[in-house]
């Protein structure tokens, strides 16, 4: 046995160092480090040192241009700016009908028929309801009416400026701000800076236009599927 290196092993190892910089530092394998410090306890602040080192390693490689990480995300890329060719930047007014149809069925709110309430963080999906609503529905501006829901610690005023300019909703035909903690988005203040926003139009004929839509859009599941049996 290597008393040398094995003393030194163990000292490092006293002083919070990784198996894996032990060797490095002593030149010996890591199976060997291994075994002779394997008795030595650690503080729990050299723990999470070595936990800390640990995920930045993990970081730093994944991120590495060659890792399998980068190139799978590079073929994903790929993918998507390759299929995002299939949809024409020009929407025609039949599938705009649709697609604001289908996305108030998926996420507007159903309980009433004398209101129209759709509700979402992303702003290009705002945008597109907008264009639905102004085009399709032909909604007065005047009838238009935002609502924000955000998280107490985040800015009132630029979430409102950034609604706004995205709906193009004037400020002054917003609702009161609310603030609150859904469970949905409890951990995601950094990643929804400006909150949810709601479109809100009080008008039944419209609402009952929208269901109309909808109810059209439910008879495709009558039609039987590619491949259905029986």
């Amino acid at each position: 046995m290597r008393a040398k290196e094995r003393f030194r092993a163990r000292f490092f190892r006293e002083q919070g160092y990784s198996v894996r910089e032990i060797a490095k530092k002593i030149n010996c394998a890591k199976s060997s480090v291994s075994g002779w410090v394997r008795d030595i306890c650690l503080t729990d602040e050299q723990i999470q040192r070595l936990k800390t080192n640990q995920d930045k390693g993990r970081a730093k490689a994944a991120n590495h241009p060659n890792s399998p990480k980068q190139a799978q995300s590079r073929i994903r890329n790929e993918i998507i700016k390759l299929r995002a060719k299939d949809i024409s930047a020009q929407c025609p007014i039949d599938l705009l009908k649709i697609v604001g149809s289908a996305l108030y069925w998926a996420e507007g709110y159903k309980a009433s028929l004398n209101m129209v309430n759709f509700s979402n963080t992303d702003p290009y999906m705002i945008r597109i309801m907008m264009k639905f609503f102004r085009i399709i529905c032909k909604v007065p501006e005047k009838k238009f009416r935002g609502a924000v829901h955000m998280h107490h610690s985040l800015d009132r005023k630029k979430a409102e400026r950034f609604w706004s300019l995205t709906s193009g909703i004037p400020i002054a035909q917003f609702h009161k701000t609310q603030f609150g903690i859904s469970r949905v988005s409890k951990h995601k203040r950094k990643t929804l800076p400006f909150g949810t926003f709601a479109i809100i139009i009080c008008d039944t004929s419209i609402r009952c236009r929208i269901e109309g839509w909808i109810q059209g859009i439910k008879k495709w599941a009558n039609l039987r599927a590619v491949g259905a049996i029986g």
